[in-house]
């Protein structure tokens, strides 16, 4: 028996040599070997007749994971009602501390698709049935989303109770579209932002501290600097056409001031 490079030669036992297919080099075949890789959940042969410095271990990565069963649900179930809790009355950095005001809750008519929230997660680049939305658009401007710094407060607790009101000065806005359509079905449309000390369904009782017309392009973006005097309420409304709902994907008001509190008297 004779060794000549990778391959041993006898012969009185003459065995069949073998090409790596993948450095090219000669070795007896019986050391050749399948490399094998995952495709999915299991090991697929990609017919590769390969030598021991040429086989790769199968990459993990490529394995699809087979996920375990759900565990069986409880009887008597009590979940917590996360859409009530959080559309439209969630918190914006909430604190305990009445010395840290920093409240805030949503307002608006666009509760439809992902709800208040979905114009307040941060996410900027999403389809519009889970942007916040109407069904159909009103044919004026109560199409409006936005903020009420002081928060939510129950009407059927006394007013002694109730926390410090909250107003600040928005001095920029940036409005998303959604991705796949502008804010007004795929049509351009007039809008407002606006501040007021009370939240109202009355137009002409907000003041507006911004205005323009919006191209009607999926995934605009609209922003500019405002100027105005402290509220408690601001927003942006948009007209309506009646048929094409309106629909924003994210909302971001710029406040002028970290905080700005009136302790309401007893």
């Amino acid at each position: 028996m004779r060794p000549h490079g990778h391959y041993e030669v006898n012969p009185s036992h003459p065995r069949a040599l073998g090409t790596c297919d993948f450095c090219g080099r000669i070795f007896n075949h019986e050391k050749l070997r399948w490399n094998f890789q995952w495709v999915g959940p299991k090991l697929q042969n990609q017919r590769f007749l390969v030598c021991n410095d040429c086989w790769d271990v199968p990459q993990e990565q490529l394995r699809t994971i087979v996920l375990p069963p759900d565990p069986e649900p409880i009887f008597n179930a009590r979940p917590e009602n996360y859409v009530s809790d959080n559309n439209p009355l969630s918190g914006i950095g909430a604190s305990p501390n009445w010395l840290n005001q920093q409240y805030g809750s949503f307002i608006g008519n666009l509760t439809g698709g992902g709800g208040l929230t979905s114009a307040f997660d941060g996410n900027k680049n999403k389809p519009s049935w889970v942007c916040a939305r109407n069904t159909v658009s009103n044919s004026s401007f109560n199409n409006y989303i936005g903020v009420n710094w002081t928060g939510w407060f129950s009407p059927t607790l006394p007013s002694s109770l109730a926390p410090p009101v909250l107003s600040h000065t928005v001095i920029s806005f940036t409005a998303v579209a959604p991705s796949d359509r502008s804010f007004l079905g795929n049509v351009a449309t007039d809008y407002y932002v606006q501040a007021s000390p009370t939240d109202t369904s009355v137009f002409g009782a907000w003041t507006t501290i911004s205005s323009g017309t919006t191209t009607g392009v999926a995934g605009e973006i609209i922003t500019a600097d405002t100027h105005s005097a402290k509220y408690q309420f601001a927003r942006i409304a948009f007209s309506g056409d009646g048929i094409n709902y309106v629909a924003i994907a994210q909302l971001q008001l710029d406040v002028a001031e970290a905080t700005e509190v009136t302790v309401i008297s007893t």
